[in-house]
């Protein structure tokens, strides 16, 4: 095969391909919406795409997703993504991570990320992607759609976040998203795929367009097919944020890297943080019980946790950064977790004493 694959981009003004290639996106949510955004990008010649999906193919799936096949009911949806990329776009890097968002990239991958993008299926899991972005100080570009039309907007850092404006009732509503192969019927929705596709297709020339450093309307881009083209409107997202809304937090600068990665356990993150320091989790977990309870309690406490437990399999995500707080409530401090395989060497703090302190579920 001869000739250049990108020769017609090079056509496009301020468009430039190496950029594209250079970049990093993380995709949240692998689904319609998911689906097309990651086809288009690595189409486009995106380098690396990380994508969280914690969800498996159904077969209701099959009638608005590109990327999946018959044979792939059942099977991860991440996963699959990631394989249908290898063959239409082997040029493209996809990180598969089975997870939800929360586990499945960390705060500074959310952070170093050239561009993060939400297409996912509730509220709650944007409010929860868009706190983390501020936190990471990172952009976010969010998309979703309703029966004959959606909405994508983007909200720069420092600007309004997708919680801006919402009251504390609305910023608490649990609609996580269901499982396709399981659904709730109270929480389905329409959907087809003429409105995934256009929607995801707006999603994905937004953020070639802030991957190429070029300019996307500030105000959302709101696409009505019943009623309206496809209007601009609503407030600019480069505003100051709304200050009654809590999810503007930022990492200091200065976060220590720890010799660990996401494979240590809590006894090795322990020997790293003071006996008067409690290691938190973002995502909470099961808590071990000894003796049989009605309810199973949550935590996110990972002092919590057996001694030997993987921080991967207590949903703490690849290179999270995690808050430690002090015991007595006078204080906070963050630890960033290295790279797989890339921990680094002679960070002090062997600090045993710290494990013999774990209160419960040490084995």
């Amino acid at each position: 095969m001869t000739g250049d694959r990108f020769a017609r981009h090079a056509l496009v003004p301020g468009w430039d391909q190496k950029r594209l290639a250079d970049a990093t996106v993380v995709l949240a949510g692998a689904g319609a919406l998911g689906n097309t955004v990651a086809q288009t990008l690595a189409l486009a010649g995106l380098g690396r795409l990380v994508v969280c999906d914690p969800d498996t193919v159904a077969v209701s799936n099959l009638s608005r997703c590109p990327l999946f096949r018959a044979a792939d009911v059942g099977r991860p949806k991440a996963r699959v993504l990631a394989e249908a990329l290898a063959d239409l776009a082997p040029g493209t890097a996809v990180d598969a991570r089975e997870a939800p968002h929360v586990s499945g990239a960390g705060l500074a991958e959310l952070r170093d990320a050239d561009l993060v993008v939400s297409a996912l299926d509730s509220r709650a899991a944007r409010i929860s992607l868009a706190g983390r972005c501020t936190l990471a100080g990172t952009g976010m570009l969010d998309g979703g759609t309703h029966a004959w039309g959606g909405e994508v907007s983007w909200y720069p850092p420092g600007g309004r976040c997708r919680a801006c404006g919402l009251g504390p009732a609305e910023r608490a509503v649990q609609d996580d998203p269901w499982s396709c192969a399981a659904p709730d019927p109270a929480a389905e929705a329409g959907a087809s795929a003429p409105v995934s596709g256009l929607v995801g297709a707006w999603l994905a020339d937004f953020a070639v367009r802030l991957l190429l450093g070029l300019s996307v309307p500030e105000a959302p881009l709101r696409v009505d097919a019943a009623g309206f083209a496809m209007p601009l409107s609503g407030a600019p997202s480069g505003e100051l944020p709304d200050p009654d809304c809590p999810l503007h937090e930022r990492l200091p600068a200065d976060v220590p890297v720890l010799p660990l990665d996401q494979e240590a356990t809590v006894a090795d993150l322990l020997d790293h943080v003071d006996v008067h320091e409690e290691p938190l989790a973002w995502a909470g977990f099961s808590r071990p019980v000894r003796r049989r309870a009605a309810v199973r309690t949550v935590t996110s406490r990972l002092r919590s946790a057996p001694a030997s437990a993987r921080l991967s399999a207590l949903g703490v995500a690849p290179r999270e950064v995690l808050p430690v707080a002090r015991r007595d409530g006078s204080g906070l401090r963050y630890v960033e977790l290295a790279a797989v395989g890339k921990e680094r060497q002679g960070i002090p703090g062997d600090l045993t004493e710290a494990r013999r302190a774990t209160t419960e579920g040490v084995l």
